[in-house]
């Protein structure tokens, strides 16, 4: 955590040495890359070993005795307050991860913002142009089809003096 802070104070002074600011970012990166991997291994170990922890045993020697069954009972609900507790740990820094990454994304990343907004705006004007030239095909095709049904129904169907 501590690498992690002093990564993110490196990575302020980018406007005076930009090498300096990249290299605190790929740090940055490399240690959020880390965490997860690190968080994302706990939760799945924690958990295979908390379903192993819960599969019955009946035939150990220990289940013969009623003080080895409740040992075996005692030191297995232990064992799986503890791997839950882990559990609850890793998700508690997965939650911590993600507010640091929205935070480094909010500090460190304001062009790649600024280039995806523009990108959106520019794909939804596109888009709107587009539904637009459709709209305006359409309402000309349906124009032709109502003045030849005027001109059939006039031609056909009109009272003549």
């Amino acid at each position: 955590f501590q690498k992690m802070q002093a990564a993110k104070v490196g990575g302020a002074g980018m406007s005076q040495q930009p090498s300096k600011g990249s290299a605190s970012k790929v740090l940055t990166i490399q240690e959020y890359k880390r965490r997860l991997r690190d968080n994302i291994r706990s939760l799945n170990d924690n958990f295979v070993h908390l379903i192993t922890a819960a599969k019955i045993k009946q035939e150990d020697e220990v289940h013969k005795s009623q003080n080895g069954r409740m040992a075996e009972h005692k030191t297995t609900q232990y064992e799986m307050k503890v791997r839950a507790a882990l559990i609850v740990r890793a998700c508690d820094e997965l939650s911590k991860l993600t507010n640091d990454l929205k935070e480094f994304l909010i500090l460190h990343d304001f062009n790649f913002l600024t280039e995806a907004i523009s990108k959106a705006e520019n794909e939804c004007e596109d888009k709107l142009k587009h539904q637009l030239r459709k709209h305006n095909d359409l309402r000309i095709d349906i124009a032709k089809i109502v003045f030849d049904v005027d001109k059939e129904l006039q031609e056909h169907f009109s009272l003549r003096p």
